[in-house]
């Protein structure tokens, strides 16, 4: 069981920005609840993402950009975590095993609107840097309509309603699609902060336990599925994502102030 300190402001240490991120390497600039019809993950194709554990029940999934912190939605938010890290499995005893002891929701998130839908784990120890085990950067820029990008998450595989895990991450192509087009579907939209992305051919789409799952586009992380969207059954509308871009400043300046 663990313990999440519920603490938003967190305490104070002043750290450089070369110390607190290159010590953590920590990503600040560009390297460059299920997916239906997905296909499985190649085998430590997306090692930056992690597993999100309440009292061994999987809830969400998040992403290490940085050894002691990892980012996910702000409505996956549990009072207790184990962050499982370096396996494409949900279940693995050979996974690094974590726990978070610290969150920090953005401190405008909206639970009824659910904007600015995205939240910081701290984790009690440094994640251990592998093949398995990577830090996706934090993108210094955003993508545009029509980039082509990839999905993945744990959340169930099946429309019938039921909620069925698969054993292993599932990924998915999407391409980000205008504004405009989602706004059609989704008329309360806050653009600035979200972005909407679908398959070409609508065939493949998250669903419960995909929330906080990343969307990486060119390299970038430019999404993480917010679970107030989960078009799982037909006619499977786009999917809306935190837009990540638009958060640098505050994932930023969140851990220099609590690292």
């Amino acid at each position: 069981m663990v313990k999440v300190t519920i603490n938003r402001l967190g305490r104070s240490r002043h750290l450089s920005t070369r110390s607190a991120f290159n010590s953590g390497k920590v990503g600040i600039t560009d390297t460059g609840e299920r997916i239906i019809n997905g296909n499985q993950c190649p085998r430590g194709a997306q090692p930056w993402q992690v597993a999100l554990y309440h009292n061994n029940v999987f809830l969400c999934a998040g992403v290490l950009i940085h050894q002691k912190w990892v980012l996910t939605v702000a409505d996956c938010y549990s009072r207790e975590y184990t962050v499982q890290i370096g396996t494409n499995l949900l279940v693995d005893r050979n996974a690094q095993k974590i726990r978070a002891t610290e969150f920090f929701t953005h401190p405008r998130y909206d639970v009824t609107t659910n904007v600015h839908n995205i939240m910081l784990l701290k984790l009690s120890s440094p994640a251990k840097l592998s093949p398995t085990v990577r830090i996706m950067k934090v993108p210094s820029s955003c993508k545009q309509p029509g980039t082509s990008c990839t999905i993945s998450g744990w959340g169930s595989t099946t429309m019938d309603g039921a909620v069925r895990n698969p054993g292993a991450l599932m990924c998915s192509n999407v391409r980000i699609i205008p504004y405009n087009d989602c706004r059609q579907v989704y008329p309360t939209l806050m653009r600035k902060f979200t972005i909407c992305a679908a398959p070409p051919r609508r065939s493949s789409f998250a669903c419960k336990g995909d929330s906080g799952s990343p969307l990486i586009c060119q390299g970038s992380l430019q999404g993480l599925v917010s679970s107030d969207y989960f078009p799982c059954i037909p006619p499977f509308d786009p999917i809306i994502y935190t837009r990540v871009c638009k958060y640098r400043k505050w994932i930023y300046e969140t851990i220099i102030k609590n690292f």
